[in-house]
């Protein structure tokens, strides 16, 4: 089938789900028509679901468990798939995501995004945490960073910062001058669009979390960045309601032009 041979079924849970349903119709002599028919949908979805460009939802899992009598078998695979997070065959890590994004957006509720840090800010911020190799640690991210910019082609980058971010000194005053100016200097990239949350926007549900946005092969995917449940997250539901989030504060977070003023005014404060 057009499709199946990208498929990584070693390495990614939704791919071997595709590349099983593709093996259980045809040994069954079922034809994609037929197998939309079976889980009430049109044809282009089955053929969507069997090349990997969307993922098996549970109700259609269950419909075909019970057709062809598998005993559940992809109730199990769906659901397992959903609940993995990040680093498993699924879909890899979020650094091999990031590599192969073709957007990214970005909430930071605290600290500088990992992307668009400096080495002395990444040190810095790693070294109040539980990192053992700081070496390591720093080297590890500015992999990340050049796998994203440096490539021919690099992604869209949207990036929105909590004032609290500006504000919040990671490391020497130094440090800090250097980080800001980086966000200055990024920001006039014509990829990269860098924002600031003003401290006058209140309460709102950026508060939830930072979070991260990734579109890769025309999917979208989020992140979610908490320290006991951190994870990459497919199912497009769940996705939307990242989605809903980011533009919510996006509503609210200022214009390029006032961030950069931001910005600035910040890096005075670090002399």
């Amino acid at each position: 089938m057009a499709g199946q041979e990208s498929l990584d079924p070693d390495r990614s849970m939704w791919d071997f789900i595709a590349v099983e349903l593709h093996r259980q119709r045809r040994l069954r002599g079922v034809s994609g028509a037929q197998l939309a028919r079976i889980i009430g949908r049109d044809r282009s979805i089955v053929s969507r679901i069997e090349s990997g460009k969307i993922p098996m939802q549970l109700d259609h899992a269950e419909i075909i468990d019970r057709e062809w009598d598998l005993d559940r078998l992809f109730t199990r695979l769906v659901s397992f798939a959903k609940d993995r997070k990040e680093g498993d065959w699924r879909i890899g890590t979020l650094a091999e995501q990031e590599a192969r994004a073709t957007r990214i957006r970005m909430w930071e509720i605290g600290l500088v995004s990992g992307l668009l840090q400096t080495p002395e800010y990444a040190r810095a911020a790693f070294a109040v945490g539980l990192v053992s190799d700081l070496d390591r640690a720093v080297e590890t991210r500015l992999s990340r960073q050049a796998a994203v910019f440096e490539r021919e082609r690099p992604p869209e980058v949207s990036v929105i910062l909590n004032w609290v971010v500006l504000e919040q000194p990671v490391g020497s005053p130094e440090i800090m001058r250097a980080q800001l100016a980086k966000l200055l200097e990024v920001g006039e990239l014509p990829h990269v669009s860098v924002r600031v949350l003003p401290k006058e926007a209140g309460a709102h549900v950026g508060y939830d979390g930072s979070l991260k946005l990734l579109t890769v092969d025309a999917r979208d995917m989020a992140y979610s960045d908490t320290p006991h449940g951190a994870g990459l997250v497919t199912d497009p539901k769940d996705v939307l309601d990242f989605q809903v989030r980011y533009d919510r504060i996006g509503v609210l977070a200022a214009p390029t032009g006032p961030s950069r003023a931001m910005i600035q005014d910040a890096m005075e404060k670090y002399r």
